[in-house]
């Protein structure tokens, strides 16, 4: 009789609005993430091989299956509603996730090769992390490493050579998406005083035009000069500089060794401006781009 009378009970309760949700299909989510990449429904089309009125149903259905609007028009652009912003990260997480699923399972498996650039001072900081997760998820994809500085990254993305890339912002003419945004820093040896020097003796990376740019004009600001020291295209060839004591360097924060120091204005030192990482593709528009470019991104948004 007790048993009977739980069972209507139950019997009786309306169901859980959760349980009334239908989830997004998986496709529709990554149509609305593949517009908000490329900056509008046109790119995102060309993308996915659709047509623009099909990627315009999709984002329809997905606005109506959630019940707000994602995207509002600004003339000829599209930009997140408030809304959309926030759904655009667990769009990004749900997708993951999923593909992540599909790979543990057998359900997704990608082979082939594709070609990923960076200067060589991030490949021992933002690299490994984006290798780790894609690696794991895809092992027959072979991965082409390239270390070269920014500015010829972007011609190898233009001409084909690189399929992804990513690189400093201000170095070259980028046109790719701003995946995280780093503090520029001075560093020299910590048990050295050759950062009291006049002029500065700087470490400079030889092709980085916004690094010389910056320490010479934030240097100037506070009435204090500065001579390049040592130039190099090659984060070891900075660090051994700073590491001999013999120069200044500027350098991203993550870059720091533990037996530096940072030099602020205690030691006559302005603070320098964030630079952004952008993250840049090429015309290859294959599944395995695709991927590695959704994992760079989630790599850096779970940082």
């Amino acid at each position: 009789m007790l048993i009977m009378d739980i069972d209507k009970t139950h019997a009786n309760e309306e169901p859980s609005p959760v349980m009334q949700l239908n989830a997004p299909d998986p496709e529709l989510l990554r149509t609305f993430v593949v517009i908000v990449e490329n900056g509008s429904f046109t790119s995102a089309a060309k993308r996915i091989h659709r047509t623009q009125s099909a990627v315009s149903m999709q984002v329809r259905r997905l606005e109506e299956m959630i019940g707000c609007a994602l995207f509002e028009r600004v003339g000829r652009v599209v930009k997140l509603t408030n809304e959309g912003e926030v759904f655009f990260d667990h769009a990004r997480r749900i997708l993951r996730a999923y593909r992540e699923a599909l790979s543990a399972f057998g359900g997704e498996h990608l082979e082939g090769e594709v070609t990923i650039g960076v200067p060589d001072d991030f490949a021992g900081t933002f690299l490994p992390a984006i290798l780790q997760r894609f690696g794991r998820l895809y092992p027959g994809v072979h991965l082409n490493l390239v270390c070269e500085p920014s500015k010829r990254l972007v011609s190898e993305i233009k001409d084909g050579s690189v399929d992804v890339a990513l690189v400093t912002e201000g170095e070259a003419a980028v046109t790719g998406m701003v995946v995280h945004r780093e503090r520029l820093v001075w560093a020299s040896l910590a048990q050295h005083e050759i950062y009291d020097q006049d002029p500065v003796p700087l470490a400079i990376f030889h092709t980085g035009d916004i690094f010389r740019r910056y320490a010479i004009e934030q240097l100037q600001a506070l009435g204090r000069r500065a001579r390049i020291q040592v130039t190099s295209p090659s984060y070891a060839g900075i660090s051994a500089a700073v590491d001999a004591g013999i120069a200044v360097a500027v350098l991203f924060k993550t870059n720091i060794r533990p037996h530096w120091r940072t030099l602020g204005l205690q030691e006559g030192y302005p603070e320098l401006p964030e630079l952004g990482i952008v993250l840049e593709r090429g015309r290859d528009k294959t599944e395995i781009v695709d991927r590695l470019v959704e994992h760079i991104v989630a790599s850096f948004r779970s940082s």
